[in-house]
């Protein structure tokens, strides 16, 4: 009950606010109206009427009513309250939907009804009857109409006085075919209606029906069989083209305002949202295809780079989709958007297109329709935007417009990110260039001279020692504690050198991963007096001007590098170790290393053992030292390993993807 209450309650917002139906309303009141006039009309006359006339009446009235209940099924506004009255079964368009169609029968036969894009959207007038892109069909339709309306008016004719025209009593009844056809195609519908209803009056009039009584045909009769017709034609088409008028006034001043309020939902998006580019993509995705009022909307950012005079295959970044709905999955496919998304990529080009849906009946002339726009930067398709949705028609200009507007507003969005995030990364680095500077001309001078005058200390304390045995026993104190001291000048400087390695841009200009670890066991065997020793299998590959591919180099560069220098760390300070193998293996997918060392071993805790142990075990190899580095490779998809070699000493072992 409660459902039916609800219908009955839209159909004021649904016909007569907003119009869209009024057509059928009134079309179905004239055509039951006049029918029971008939009806009545022909109760009252029959004892005036023939046996063979009463016979002809019966049958006119009962194929009036068949017509007019099938016209009103087939009118829209019946969808109101039976809208899943018709069902079709969906052919399948190709082998790939045979699954889908198997998998999913209940909505293979669901039936697409005319809708407003929008729900505070003026929909399309609605005609009397429903009609289909077939234009052949619908003249069947609307042509078999007028031959029914107009042969019961002409073997209704003997029923009065004249025996044709107006004296019928179904012939206000068959105005309303004359109404149906003014409001589907307007004057030239209407008037070519007319035209052939007033045909059958005419032909009544010359040509009499069987068992018509003999009559003289006057000059007002004819002429008042006949203005009628034409006159309701015009009047309806008028009354229509007012309908159609208002409608599309509206929606333009719905569209307007829909517009503004979209761009500024939009343009909200863009500054709240510029702080993080997956959410940015995301807002703006879903609010874009709320303002285009699609179905789907897709933001695909691309990789197209040129390597010499070579043009490289474009490449989707990221692609982020919105609105896919259930009802629209055996509509829409994900592959398909992505191949259209390489196209516009390659081609440069604004991509239209309306693929009809092969749904027998049940389709009504709807189609999928897709709109790709591309937008550039640097003369390269860095931006495509493409909208879908299941309509009657194609992407209008207004959706065109649209896109371009907003397209080009969220890649200046995207183009100010990337400048920020640039610009705070070159502040960064300059400012950690600047303070291993300082470092480097300040504090690591200073403990590079304390290290050289303690070892300069202790070689002469030894030479003392040695040259005069009696005054060895007094030395040993001193010589020691020298001894000491430079391990620990050592230490403090390589310390030093780290923070300051630490600080100082990692990768740049064409510095390459072997350059890099080649230099720090250089350093590492300078400061500590290790022997470090760097084995280098394969070839560093390069990446041919592919800004991303440089960017995951880099990263993975950057990790490599802390994890080295990292167990470097580790193994001058608490292996007891008498040389390093660093071991840098180049693989066609991965970079792997290996940093060896033949101490004392290492009694390793797993990473999830507690880390508040006081021991010097446990707080280097089960702390943040070893955390940090299974950080760093797992953070970039790659593994991360430490190892007791069974000859003695450790090994850290990793591999990262690149």
């Amino acid at each position: 009950m409660s459902q039916a209450i609800h219908t009955f309650k839209t159909i004021p917002q649904t016909t007569f606010r907003r119009l869209r139906n009024t057509p059928s309303y009134i079309f179905l009141v004239w055509r039951w109206g006049t029918w029971l006039y008939a009806l009545v009309w022909i109760i009252a006359r029959r004892p005036y009427l023939d046996p063979p006339q009463v016979n002809t009446a019966i049958i006119l009235l009962l194929v009036t009513f068949i017509q007019s209940l099938v016209v009103t099924l087939y009118a829209p506004v019946l969808q109101i309250f039976l809208p899943d009255f018709l069902r079709f079964n969906r052919r399948p368009r190709d082998e790939r939907r045979t699954h889908q169609l198997t998998t999913k029968p209940q909505r293979a036969r669901q039936i697409r009804r005319p809708q407003p894009l929008a729900a505070d959207e003026e929909a399309e007038i609605a005609p009397p009857m429903a009609r289909s892109r077939n234009l052949y069909r619908d003249l069947v339709v609307y042509g078999l109409d007028v031959v029914i309306c107009g042969l019961v008016i002409y073997f209704s004719g003997p029923f009065g006085r004249p025996p044709f025209g107006a004296s019928s009593p179904f012939y206000r009844y068959g105005l309303s075919t004359i109404f149906v056809a003014a409001f589907a195609y307007h004057y030239r519908g209407g008037l070519l209606a007319a035209c052939g209803y007033e045909l059958f009056v005419l032909f009544g009039a010359y040509f009499p029906p069987p068992g018509t009584i003999p009559f003289t045909i006057q000059l007002q009769d004819l002429a008042g069989a006949v203005v009628d017709a034409p006159l309701i034609a015009i009047l309806s088409a008028f009354l229509a083209t007012l309908l159609e008028s208002y409608t599309r006034s509206k929606r333009r001043e719905q569209d307007n305002v829909r517009r503004q309020r979209a761009f500024m939902r939009v343009s909200e998006t863009l500054v709240t949202g510029a702080h993080d580019r997956q959410k940015l993509l995301r807002q703006s995705a879903e609010q874009i295809r709320r303002g285009g009022h699609f179905e789907r909307l897709i933001v695909a950012l691309l990789t197209n780079n040129e390597s010499g005079e070579e043009r490289r295959q474009a490449e989707i970044n990221t692609y982020i989709e919105a609105g896919l709905e259930a009802s629209l999955v055996e509509d829409i496919s994900s592959d398909e958007s992505e191949t259209f998304i390489e196209q516009v990529g390659q081609a440069g080009e604004k991509l239209v297109s309306f693929e009809p849906l092969d749904r027998g009946t049940a389709s009504d002339g709807y189609g999928l329709a897709r709109l790709y726009i591309p937008f550039f930067k640097d003369g390269q398709v860095y931006l495509i935007l493409g909208a879908e949705s299941v309509r009657q028609t194609p992407f209008e200009t207004k959706h065109d417009e649209f896109l371009s507007i907003v397209g080009p507003q969220l890649l200046v969005t995207l183009e100010n990110m990337r400048l920020t995030e640039q610009t705070a990364e070159l502040a960064a680095s300059a400012e950690r260039g600047r303070i291993a500077r300082e470092m480097h001309d300040g504090v690591a001078q200073l403990v590079y001279m304390l290290s050289l005058n303690t070892e300069t200390c202790s070689a002469l304390a030894h030479r003392l020692a040695d040259a005069t045995p009696e005054d060895a026993q007094t030395l040993a104190p001193l010589t020691d504690r020298l001894d000491k001291l430079v391990t620990i000048s050592k230490q403090a400087l390589w310390e030093t050198r780290l923070y300051m390695f630490t600080l100082k841009p990692l990768i740049s200009g064409s510095t390459t991963l072997t350059e890099m670890l080649t230099n720090q066991a250089r350093e590492f065997e300078t400061i500590s007096g290790l022997p470090a020793r760097l084995e280098v299998e394969g070839e560093e590959q390069g990446t041919h001007g592919d800004q991303r591919l440089s960017r995951k180099r880099a990263q993975v560069g950057t990790a490599i590098f802390r994890i080295t220098q990292e167990a470097l760390t580790n193994a001058y300070k608490h292996a007891g170790a008498s040389q390093v193998l660093v071991r840098l293996h180049y693989l066609p997918r991965a970079i792997e290393v290996e940093i060896r060392d033949d101490g004392k071993g290492l009694n390793l805790l797993p990473p999830s053992d507690d880390l508040t142990a006081t021991s010097e075990r446990q707080r280097i190899y089960s702390g943040h030292g070893l955390r940090g580095m299974r950080e760093r490779a797992e953070e970039l998809d790659g593994t991360f390993d430490v190892r007791q070699l069974p000859e003695g000493g450790a090994c850290v072992y990793t591999c990262i993807p690149v």
